[in-house]
Formats: C-alpha cells, structure tokens, sequence
C-alpha cells in the first residue's frame, strides 16, 4: 500500500495518544532494572577471544546441603568437560562448585557483572568459588600451558 502525500507534523492528539502508548508498554512490560548492567556485561564477554563450549545439560535439583535450591550443569567441548554445581546460600549469594574432566590443576575465572573471582582447580580438577553474587555469570578455564581459555555461554547464578 502506497502512501502519498506530505506528512504531516504531529499534533498534541499524536503526542498524547504516544504519550498514553508508552505509558502502556511501560506498565505492560518494564525495563528490568538490571538490563543496562546485562548489556554492558555481554558487550564486555563478546570481546573474549576465547572457544565457547556447548550447555548440553542442565538440571535443577534440591541440594542436599540443606533448603536452598541448586542446579547442575554441564558444559563440554572436544573431550574437555566442566561440571558446575550452583547453590544458593542463605546470604543471599551461591556457591559455584565445579569439576573439570580430565581433571587438571587449571585456573578458572568466574566473569560477572562485579567483576572476575580467580581460583585454581586441584589435581583432581575440583574448585570452589563461594559468595558468588547472583546475575549474569561465564567460567573461563584456563588451561595450563598456552592454550586459549574454554569459556562457558552466559549464565544465571
């Protein structure tokens, strides 16, 4: 459909029914408060020159620690394996247990929105990153030697 003729500028009945439009949408479907930090956080990991792995699991189960909930997750890429175990404490922030296979005393980087948290694996490829804050979150491992990091898609913690 065709349309012809000048457009014509807007009046205050367009600026009001605009107006009464986004007011809609805003109650209809907020902006999260959190989304700026997200965008920002992502537009950081994109620039991570690093080997993605694939998320072909993931499982919600009761910790067996106590009430709060946990999930396992499961991330692998070319015979190398990460298995992370989410939990959420009681101060309102989770504990990352993880274990990677074959298991190796690698670095690994919790990247999140406050910033990287450093540990390294034990000879049986174990680590432990507790007070972890919840949000947007990707493990990197750095494998020992000169490899690239294998990093994980984004997660919730």
């Amino acid at each position: 459909m065709a349309v012809t003729g000048r457009a014509r500028p807007a009046g205050a009945d367009d600026r009001e029914l605009l107006a009464e439009l986004r007011q809609l949408w805003t109650d209809a479907d907020p902006v999260p408060p959190s989304l700026a930090g997200r965008v920002r956080f992502a537009v950081r990991l994109a620039n991570l020159e690093a080997e993605l792995t694939s998320l072909p699991v993931l499982l919600e189960a009761v910790s067996a620690r106590g009430e709060g909930a946990s999930r396992v997750l499961t991330f692998e890429r070319d015979g190398f394996a990460v298995l992370v175990n989410l939990t959420a404490a009681g101060t309102g922030t989770v504990r990352v247990d993880g274990w990677l296979a074959p298991p190796a005393a690698h670095d690994v980087e919790l990247l999140t929105t406050a910033g990287p948290r450093t540990t390294r694996c034990d000879g049986e490829g174990r680590f432990v990153i507790e007070d972890a804050r919840p949000g947007p979150a990707r493990l990197a491992v750095r494998p020992a030697g000169t490899g690239p990091p294998v990093t994980t898609p984004v997660i919730e913690l």
